[in-house]
């Protein structure tokens, strides 16, 4: 009986444990799309992935090696806001948080990202570093060969030409 415990029982326990107390239980109330999303804020830019900046000290499971908890961006074209920098950090998930992990990012890739600004500095991020919000979709993946931006635009396009986007912007 104990043999059975050990080997079904207690990983099944642990299992729904660890399903069960996921921090970022949440619902998006209004529109959550990107094109919702950044209209209220502050800054959105086209970016690229420079690299992964700062690694969790713990493992995280199903991933292999070290789980970055931050990239670097380059800012290819800033579409809003007094953003500066021609780089910027953006901070992840550490597995306690309502953010995406920064491995979803993949290095190289091109991004359009309406990230939030960090208020203060924690173990979460430096001040005036940016982070996501796991809860609505404040970036997408941009195929910049084709000029495409994938994803949730809107309730209505999981699409958009760059192009597009930049002339819905100006309205």
């Amino acid at each position: 009986m104990k043999n059975l415990f050990l080997k079904k029982i207690l990983p099944l326990t642990i299992l729904l444990v660890s399903f069960s107390s996921y921090a970022c239980d949440c619902e998006c109330e209004g529109d959550c799309s990107f094109s919702g999303v950044a209209n209220g804020m502050e800054f959105v830019a086209l970016v690229k992935v420079i690299e992964y900046s700062d690694f969790l000290d713990e493992e995280i499971m199903g991933y292999d090696g070290k789980m970055p908890f931050s990239m670097t961006v380059e800012i290819i074209k800033k579409y809003k806001g007094a953003e500066s920098r021609k780089q910027i950090k953006i901070w992840g998930d550490d597995g306690a948080q309502c953010r995406p992990y920064i491995a979803e990012f993949e290095i190289g890739n091109c991004y359009l990202i309406a990230p939030t600004r960090i208020e203060k500095d924690s173990e979460l991020g430096k001040q005036d570093d940016y982070d996501f919000f796991s809860c609505w979709t404040d970036y997408l993946t941009v195929d910049i060969d084709k000029g495409i931006v994938l994803g949730e635009y809107s309730k209505k396009r999981n699409n958009i030409t760059l192009k597009e986007f930049e002339n819905e912007l100006k309205k």
